[in-house]
This record gives structure tokens, sequence and C-alpha cells, in this order.
């Protein structure tokens, strides 16, 4: 007895699956970074290779890419971090002093008295709202600025996995196929390309959407007359493309601004304008992702929403990759056992 135990602790399956158990353990808190690490190679590689023929030095050439698509992004996040940071105590102590007086005798001279009683109860449902809005908004502008060290390092751990896996990629490959048994190879091989076509799909979904929530966002805000209503568009297509956030921000500001200061029409407009942007993002992100992957907008749509409940803010990625794929591998068996 004692001797089978020593013989299957020193065997080499049981040692290496202590270790991949181990290195499991290790990679769990970062795994989605590293997820998205390998998803980020693969839009960064193609252009890569292409600079590679003007600059012999691999690292420099993918170096180079990722400043050129990530410096912008940096750049937006670090302004926006500064202005939080500093706006933050500003911030709370302007939410704590506003007055919704004005606003509610603004809003009742727009009633007739007979429909007073009625219009009081939505009045003060209305004045809730918007309190219990800005303290969400305070809120969640705080625990951003909290969780800001976490931030960081998750896209130091991003930057640094996807510029490993953009340059040694091929060898990674290579190494995980040397695993794969020769009958099942040609399976892995169709599986590869489905997933690749759902990755792009992906990414369309998302930065198409972006774009165009954005410039939507720029034209609406210029004929409602706002100021610096280009920056706002531009802020409005940041937060689309986090999907977690939306744009939502964006457009609620202004209204409850217009609220404030009295500009009640406004106000409503620009409400019903945002909650058409919110609503679009529900169909014109999976019909994007659709239109590169043969797959039904159905799957992208749920895997865009059910995939952030399980993972967080990557779940808007991996959710539908997974959907995706696993749609793209069932098909792949179904083609091989009709062949």
């Amino acid at each position: 007895m004692l001797y089978k135990i020593k013989g299957t602790i020193t065997s080499s399956f049981f040692i290496i699956l202590v270790l991949l158990i181990l290195s499991v353990i290790v990679l769990y808190p970062i795994w989605t970074m590293l997820f998205l690490g390998a998803i980020f190679a693969y839009g960064i590689r193609p252009i890569a290779d292409k600079l590679t023929k003007y600059i012999p030095y691999k690292s420099v050439s993918i170096g180079i890419v990722m400043i050129v698509i990530l410096l912008p992004l940096i750049g937006v996040l670090a302004m926006l971090v500064d202005t939080l940071f500093h706006s933050a105590p500003a911030l709370l102590s302007t939410a704590q002093k506003i007055n919704l007086d004005s606003m509610d005798k603004i809003l009742r001279s727009y009633v007739p008295s007979e429909f007073m009683p009625s219009a009081d109860i939505l009045f003060n449902a209305l004045k809730d709202l918007i309190n219990n809005l800005l303290k969400m908004i305070v809120d969640y502008f705080l625990d951003l600025i909290k969780s800001v060290p976490m931030i960081a390092l998750q896209l130091f751990i991003l930057f640094a996995s996807a510029f490993y896996f953009t340059r040694d990629g091929e060898q990674i490959v290579s190494y995980v196929s040397s695993f794969i048994p020769e009958e099942r190879k040609d399976f892995m091989g169709h599986l590869i390309i489905e997933t690749e076509k759902v990755i792009k799909g992906i990414f369309y979904g998302h930065f198409l959407t972006a774009f165009i929530i954005g410039l939507m966002a720029i034209i609406g805000f210029q004929l409602l007359g706002y100021p610096y209503a280009i920056f706002l568009g531009l802020l409005a297509g940041f937060f689309q493309l986090i999907p977690v956030i939306g744009p939502w921000p964006t457009y609620t500001i202004l209204a409850i601004y217009d609220f404030i200061s009295g500009n009640i029409v406004r106000g409503v407009i620009v409400l019903i304008f945002g909650a058409f942007l919110s609503s679009i993002d529900v169909y014109l992100r999976p019909k994007l992702s659709g239109k590169y992957a043969d797959i039904h907008p159905l799957l992208f749509l749920v895997g865009f929403l059910g995939g952030p409940l399980v993972w967080g803010l990557a779940g808007f990625i991996i959710g539908p990759l997974i959907l995706g794929v696993a749609y793209a591998a069932l098909n792949v068996y179904r083609e091989e056992k009709a062949a």
C-alpha cells in the first residue's frame, strides 16, 4: 500500500496535475486580463506584422502599434481619473447643497391647479429619483477613485499579456498544438478559424457601436444647444465602449442640470434622446457582431448581457466569445459527423 502511494505521488502525471492546480490558483485572480490580452493580441498582431517589414525588430514594432492604439485610451482614462480626483470633493459638496425646491416651483407653474393633487405625487417621486440618481453617481465616482490602484494593476497585466501574446503567439500555439492528438487536429483547426470570426465580430460590435453612438450623441447634443457638444458626444461614445456604463452618465447629468436650472423641456428631451441611445445598443451591437460571424444575433445579445453578470466588465467580451465559440464548435462537430 505504501509503495503504491509513493509510486502515485512521484509519478509524472500526479506532479503535473498538482502543478497545474497550483498554477490555476495563482492565475485565477488575473485570468480575465490575461484572456483579454490574448484577444487584443489578435487585433494588434496583423498591424505589427506589416510594420515589421519596415522595422526589423519585432518587439519594437509591437510596442509602436500598442502605443498608437492604446495611448489615446490611456490618455482619456488618465484625464478622467485626474478629473475625478480633483472634482470628487466639489462634486460631493455640490450634490449635498443642491436645492430641488426651485425646480419643484418651476414644475408646478406648468401644471393647472385642478391637476395639482395628482401632480404632487409625481413631483415628489421625481425629486426622490433625482436625489437617488445624484447619490448613485457620486457614490459610483468615489468607488471608482478608490479602485484606481487595482485598475492600474489590471491594465498593466492587460498590456503586458497583449505584448507577449502578440510577440510569442506562434510559439504558444505551436506548444499547445503539440498536446493535441493527430486525429483531432482537423477539428481544432476548423474551430480556430471559427473562433477568429467570432473575435472579429465582437471587435466590430464593440467599436463600431461606440463610434455610431458617439456620432449620434454629438449631433443630438449639438441640435439641443449644449455647449461642448463634440466633447460630450465623444464622452458618450467612450462610455459606450465600456458597456457596463454606457452613455447614460452623460445624458443623465445633462438632464439633471437642465431640471435644476429650470430648462424642463430640454431636460425631458435629452432624457428621451438618451434612452433611445441606450436602447439602440441592444439591437446594434449584436447585429454588427453577427454580421461578421455566422452566428445568430441572439447569441451575441445573450452573451453581452449575461457575461458581465459572471465576469464583470470583461464579461462583455468573454460572454459572447464563449457562446460564439461553443456554437461554432457544435457546427464543426456536426459537419464532421455528416462528412
